[in-house]
């Protein structure tokens, strides 16, 4: 069992200290699933060990959790997995049953075609707020699919990004001071 984190230190510090960025995890990720389609990337522990967790929806359907080592980015492990509700770590189904967002297939469909992938979403984030990405996810959001990206920006402050994912267009921005 995997347990978000913040990407903080101990120390307090906020700024992330990660040396494989997550474009570069993402990288290795598509490499390693050749064809695939990023579902989710984050920074989280596995055991007492930061790693960036990568789900990936497969070319034959199956999804794949990786965890690649945050200092030199190799694969640390690579295994079929289903995702659970609630994958982008808050615990809880982004929409109601009955929703377009809440159906497996329609959720699968869409991240296939969606047009802007998760690498696309960060690299949008990150020419709004210059900092290291934190966590990508393909989430439903009232009536359309959009990334969400968490970026812990150059003088610390988090800030949390929603990427349309079929236009590539910013949707929103807040920050920890408030929404910009």
């Amino acid at each position: 069992m995997t347990t978000s984190v913040a990407a903080a230190r101990d120390d307090g510090d906020r700024r992330f200290a990660a040396r494989v960025t997550a474009l570069r995890a993402a990288d290795t990720a598509l490499k390693t699933v050749p064809g695939g389609h990023i579902e989710g990337l984050e920074v989280d522990y596995d055991g007492g060990r930061l790693v960036w967790e990568v789900d990936v929806l497969a070319v034959d359907g199956a999804w794949r959790e990786l965890h690649l080592d945050t200092g030199d980015g190799h694969v640390l492990t690579d295994r079929v997995d289903r995702p659970e509700a609630g994958e982008d770590g808050d615990d809880c189904i982004d929409t109601e049953p009955g929703d377009a967002g809440s159906d497996p297939a329609v959720r699968t469909a869409a991240l296939r075609s969606a047009k802007t992938t998760a690498l696309r979403a960060a690299r949008v984030a990150r020419k709004e707020v210059p900092g290291a990405v934190t966590s990508v996810d393909f989430e439903y959001h009232r009536t359309a699919y959009a990334w969400e990206v968490d970026i812990t920006a150059d003088d610390g402050v988090e800030h949390k990004l929603k990427v349309d994912a079929a236009s590539g267009g910013l949707i929103s921005h807040s920050s920890g001071k408030g929404d910009d």
